[in-house]
């Protein structure tokens, strides 16, 4: 019976890996059209509602913002009801979106090169490090961590030169939180601050 259970786990893991895209195909495939969504754009750099709209449309469907918020708030997200939840991950996406948007100016052109790629013994999960380089400019390391959702992959997390984008959120809201308390963390979250 256990090797029944285990082989079955097995096989609905391996199942689910092969139904998804490889995760550094993945990558590059949304990176490329990302950037090329960008240039075609051709936002102004101060025009943020614009690039606002623009990250909401190409960026914020690929990144696992209810994962990200949770993460970030650590152990204290069980104690948050549905209501609190569904503000903070609202104010979460905004603060990703004020991100993505701000940095597009930064990424009209860019070279991606994918250097390897780790998928969890579970298919669900997976690293792929990259290099990313503006032109005229150095190389910089950039890992991908994704999650399996809705069968497509999602970014969880983002590292540019070893700095994590979630351990980043993640120590602003322990600050928070140390600071304001659960509530007035959520508050200040969900505020868009």
């Amino acid at each position: 019976m256990r090797s029944l259970v285990l082989s079955s786990l097995l096989f609905l893991s391996s199942s689910l890996a092969w139904a998804l895209d490889a995760p550094s195909s993945w990558v590059e495939n949304k990176t490329q059209e990302i950037l090329s969504a960008i240039s075609e754009a051709n936002l102004e750099v101060d025009d943020q509602a614009g690039q606002a709209l623009l990250a909401e449309r190409i960026i914020i469907p690929h990144v696992n913002v209810q994962g990200i918020a949770q993460r970030a708030v650590g152990r204290p997200w069980r104690e948050v009801s549905e209501t609190d939840r569904a503000r903070f991950i609202a104010g979460m996406k905004q603060n990703l979106l004020n991100l993505y948007g701000g940095a597009f100016s930064q990424f009209k052109a860019a070279d991606i090169e994918i250097l390897s790629e780790r998928i969890g013994s579970r298919g669900d999960r997976a690293i792929v490090n990259t290099r990313l380089r503006r032109p005229g400019e150095d190389w910089l390391a950039a890992e991908f961590r994704l999650v399996a959702q809705d069968e497509q992959w999602q970014v969880l997390d983002v590292a540019i030169e070893g700095v994590s984008l979630l351990s980043s959120y993640k120590a602003q809201i322990d600050e928070r939180l140390s600071r304001l308390g659960l509530e007035g963390t959520i508050e200040e979250v969900a505020a868009g601050r």
